[in-house]
């Protein structure tokens, strides 16, 4: 998804600071120290489809972490209050910390405890939607983008601020660094990140996406305030231009899918901030963390926000019963309007998909997996009016043929089509503002689960 132009004063600050985000923001880190097991966790969902990466993380502080206190870093707490309008109801912590000992945590804890099974859950739900590549390795994708550059992080768990010892940044770009994650703090001092509403059991993966939005595009409007009314323009800019070209390299290489995924919460969430503090100020940032955005269409349209326009509530029927003996459901989750918009801009190109998502009212998905390679993906849309559903019902076909190239098509009407490539079946059907899409390895699947949809499905029968 191409990011919207954010109206700043200084566009060489917008460039520093897009850079920066590479830095600073990719690692929300739950790093723990002090000889405890805490939980680190990847807070946000860098695509919207399942939680993919909780594991714990033990640090020795003796031999990697040094505490922090300095009339320069309370200095820039005290600024960042004072722009924020936030108190602190404890001294923020800070502590210093090796890059490498980090790194090593990170990945020897990700292939020690991450749950393979819901990892390849995910990788095969994806790669059925052409998301990714059916090859593509996500686990090691995933771990050398989010270990690629590490700056600075706030842990929810430790409740400290981490400096990376040996990054050379520079220093105002040191400073607004940590004025971001000095954000963080004061968030959740204020608000509790990680308790409710901000934080549910029963969250999908476009309300986390919606909420990660909101936190990280408040801490780098912050920063970006900070920057203007504290720091030296000229430094922050000599210091970018001494940023490496292959600074991101792997974040660059990553499929467009999961790039924009893991830029969207900074890129949109920074708009969605600047729309809230236009209209009210940082009242209403505030209030936002207090009645949160629990979808990516509410980021993406903060005006559907303010009128409360939340995401409709779809239930798939059990589908166990009409499947063969051994199967299971080892994916349920939502397809977010980001998730649809970069599904078609991939296939389909920026204009189509922006027409096709925007009708988004709510989804529901689900991947069920039987013997060998044999599986089945549900995916039901409900839209905001009978004219975006048949948008979308258009357009899925041409997703399909873009997808694959030359598709058979074995039956179809004026409410449904059936397609068909060489290894997969799709089916699409619509009923007034609903669309349902089945995807199978082998058509007679399709078949047998359509009755269970009625109206929907009903003319598989």
């Amino acid at each position: 998804m191409p990011p919207k132009n954010v109206k700043i004063t200084n566009p060489h600050t917008v460039k520093c600071v897009a850079i920066l985000l590479l830095f600073l923001a990719l690692i929300p880190s739950n790093a723990g120290c002090a000889k405890q097991t805490a939980d680190f966790d990847l807070s946000f969902k860098p695509f919207g489809i399942n939680e993919l990466l909780g594991f714990k993380i033990e640090v020795d502080l003796a031999t990697c972490g040094t505490q922090l206190q300095s009339e320069e870093l309370q200095r820039i707490a005290n600024r960042v209050s004072e722009l924020r309008g936030l108190e602190f109801s404890k001294p923020a912590k800070f502590r210093k910390c090796s890059e490498t000992v980090v790194r090593y945590e990170i990945l020897q804890t990700f292939s020690e405890e991450t749950p393979s099974q819901e990892l390849e859950s995910d990788r095969k739900l994806l790669a059925a939607l052409g998301l990714i590549p059916a090859e593509e390795n996500l686990a090691k994708t995933l771990m050398e983008i989010l270990t690629e550059q590490i700056a600075g992080t706030y842990s929810t768990e430790t409740k400290e601020i981490t400096i990376m010892q040996e990054k050379q940044a520079g220093e105002a770009t040191e400073e607004i660094t940590i004025a971001h994650e000095v954000t963080h703090c004061l968030q959740d001092q204020n608000f509790h990140l990680d308790m409710p509403p901000l934080d549910e059991e029963s969250f999908n993966g476009d309300n986390e996406i919606a909420i990660q939005s909101l936190a990280e595009g408040d801490a780098t409007l912050t920063m970006l305030d900070y920057a203007e009314k504290y720091s030296d323009i000229v430094s922050l800019m000599r210091e970018e231009s001494q940023i490496p070209d292959n600074a991101s390299e792997k974040l660059e290489k990553a499929p467009f899918y999961i790039r924009e995924s893991l830029l969207f919460p900074y890129q949109e969430g920074l708009e969605f901030a600047m729309y809230l503090k236009t209209i009210g100020g940082y009242d209403a940032l505030n209030n936002a963390f207090r009645n949160p955005p629990l979808s990516s269409e509410q980021i993406i349209h903060p005006e559907k926000y303010i009128a409360r326009e939340q995401p409709k509530v779809i239930d798939i029927p059990d589908l166990l019963p009409f499947l063969p003996k051994g199967w299971k459901m080892i994916n349920n989750d939502c397809v977010g309007e980001l998730d649809l918009k970069l599904w078609f801009e991939q296939y389909c190109g920026a204009s189509t998909s922006k027409d096709v998502s925007s009708g988004w009212g709510g989804n529901a998905i689900q991947y069920y997996q039987g013997r060998r390679n044999n599986y089945l993906l549900v995916n039901i849309f409900d839209w905001d009016s009978k004219e975006d559903a048949q948008e979308f019902f258009d357009g899925y076909r041409n997703l399909i043929s873009e997808r694959f190239g030359k598709v058979k098509e074995k039956r179809s009407g004026e409410s449904f089509y059936m397609l068909e490539d060489t290894d997969d079946s799709f089916f699409c059907s619509i009923d007034e503002t609903q669309t349902l899409c089945l995807q199978a390895n082998k058509a007679s699947l399709i078949q047998d689960v359509a009755p269970a949809f009625g109206a929907l499905g009903g003319l598989m029968k």
